[in-house]
């Protein structure tokens, strides 16, 4: 999927869409479930369910921000992110959701990083760049079916 042209005539399976989406609530709620216990033990337990919304909200602007920031015209970023699910899928069942939905996962939060790191940078092609290279990293690396 190197070629601007070909990543603009593909279309991903709905399922791929599915997964990706699963990835993304997965880690939603697993920020959700650990600010809560988190404030719940430290702090007043009342308060718990108000801070674990706040830190999901402020996680998905978080993420937003990050993909605006890592995408360009050829390659948006949650196009990206749908091409680092497809490469990962191997199938249809629960067993290869093993290998998707942590793989997902590390790259979205590989992809708050990159936008993180660029941020300090001169450079400001830099988030645009390592975008490219981690999806390039997942397809060189692709689960086969």
């Amino acid at each position: 999927m190197t070629n601007a042209n070909t990543l603009e005539r593909w279309r991903p399976h709905p399922l791929v869409v599915i997964y990706c989406a699963l990835a993304m609530v997965l880690l939603g709620s697993a920020c959700f479930w650990g600010i809560a216990l988190l404030v719940a033990q430290w702090y007043q337990p009342e308060s718990a369910a108000k801070a674990a919304l706040a830190g999901t909200v402020l996680l998905v602007a978080v993420v937003l921000l990050a993909l605006r920031r890592c995408s360009t015209p050829a390659l948006p970023a949650f196009r990206g992110l749908l091409l680092i699910t497809s490469y990962m899928t191997i199938g249809v069942g629960s067993f290869f959701l093993l290998f998707v939905l942590p793989a997902v996962v590390f790259a979205i939060v590989s992809i708050i990083a990159i936008a993180l790191v660029s941020l300090f940078r001169k450079d400001t092609a830099y988030a645009r760049n390592q975008f490219r290279q981690l999806v390039e990293f997942y397809r060189k690396h692709r689960m086969y079916q």
